[in-house]
């Protein structure tokens, strides 16, 4: 079952809003980060802007005028990069007035705006937050040097928001762990008032006493151990039906471009001790990578089983990785010899998030072919031990 996509909108706005990053006390100075972006990409306006359910906020701001200075914000009629958010891949627009998906944008005639490059912003849980991008007044053809500044300058933005996402999840942490901590210590607080109040009328050695004590003790211990434990969504009960899904699903796009899928599953049924939407994730990023980077030929998904693990090989007739692009395979927004195949952009999400989504599950992938050869690549994943 694929997660809708409602689900994910609603699931992506209630991340941004638990994120702290749309008020003004998160103390990321993203204003420095639009300006040296600006000057490095030279573009008169720079912005790095979250989008909301209704709105886009300026979290960091050059070059606006001096109304949209104050006012930090846009309704969402007036948003290019909420098309970046929704597509969740860099956005290259020489000439705006001639772009289907943004020609009407009120912004073009309110404020001025002629070409845009935007890159999306990975926030947490694989939710696009909001897009780094460069505005010019005039339209103008926008150099591949240009493209990579903005790009680097989102890597930039994305890390800090990493950090401070983590700043955040230790606080609320904290917070309700003291929180629930509170009723067994009160028990624990009542027990020891009592025993104060009435020392010389309890019998020895207090057993009773200490029972109720220890009773406290070990409820306190394990709440939290609950607090600590990770949520758990509902599994994957076969990877041979969610590779199929998936199949279904990328096939129509696969076939515009002449590329066949082709799956090699066993018979046997493969439960994981992964959750069902990590690995529709997973193997949407991976497939629809091959997709996105061939132009003919095949994508080849084969699951094996290997002792207490699932094996899933993805493999393509593309033309793969060059030598210089393994050390960064795996690395955010880094940039790689392969081009897509028909003009799509890529921002260089695709394999970080992979591989952030696998490590989290206990899973990993690795990069099988050699410099040249056609992209192959091999996930592992644990199997649901049983009941």
């Amino acid at each position: 079952m694929r997660f809708g996509a409602n689900d994910a909108s609603r699931e992506r706005l209630e991340s941004l809003k638990a994120s702290g990053l749309l008020g003004e006390s998160h103390g990321i100075d993203f204003d420095r980060v639009t300006e040296l972006a600006a000057k490095a990409a030279n573009v008169p306006i720079s912005l790095v802007s979250l989008v909301d359910q209704d709105r886009q906020v300026f979290a960091g701001a050059c070059g606006l005028s001096n109304e949209l200075a104050i006012a930090r914000q846009t309704p969402l009629s007036h948003s290019f990069c909420q098309h970046t958010v929704n597509l969740r891949q860099p956005l290259v627009i020489p000439d705006v007035r001639k772009n289907p998906l943004v020609a009407k944008n009120p912004a073009i005639k309110d404020f001025g705006v002629a070409a845009y490059l935007g890159f999306p912003i990975l926030g947490a849980g694989q939710h696009m937050y909001g897009a780094v991008c460069a505005i010019d007044t005039t339209p103008r053809h926008w150099r591949e040097e240009e493209i990579e500044i903005m790009r680097g300058f989102t890597s930039i933005v994305s890390a800090l928001i990493e950090q401070h996402l983590g700043r955040v999840y230790q606080k609320l942490l904290t917070d309700v762990l003291l929180h629930d901590l509170q009723v067994p210590l009160g028990r624990i607080q009542i027990a020891a008032d009592a025993f104060v109040a009435r020392a010389a009328e309890l019998p020895q050695p207090l057993d009773d006493m200490a029972r109720s004590l220890k009773g406290s003790a070990d409820q306190a211990v394990a709440m939290v151990s609950n607090l600590l434990g990770r949520s758990r969504l509902a599994k994957c009960d076969d990877l041979r039906v969610t590779a199929e899904a998936m199949a279904r699903h990328l096939g129509p796009r696969a076939e515009e471009k002449g590329i066949r899928i082709r799956l090699d599953v066993p018979t046997e049924r493969l439960a994981l001790d992964v959750p069902e939407r990590v690995m529709g994730q997973v193997l949407e990023q991976l497939m629809g990578n091959s997709i996105r980077f061939s132009s003919v030929g095949e994508l080849r998904i084969r699951i094996k089983r290997i002792g207490e693990a699932a094996v899933l090989d993805v493999e393509d007739d593309g033309p793969g990785f060059q030598a210089e692009d393994y050390p960064r395979v795996f690395q955010r927004y880094a940039p790689l010899s392969a081009k897509p195949t028909s003009g799509e952009a890529s921002a260089g999400l695709g394999l970080a998030i992979v591989r952030s989504l696998l490590e989290g599950e206990g899973g990993t992938i690795v990069l099988l072919s050699q410099p040249g050869e056609s992209a192959a690549f091999r996930v592992t994943v644990p199997l649901r031990r049983p009941e």
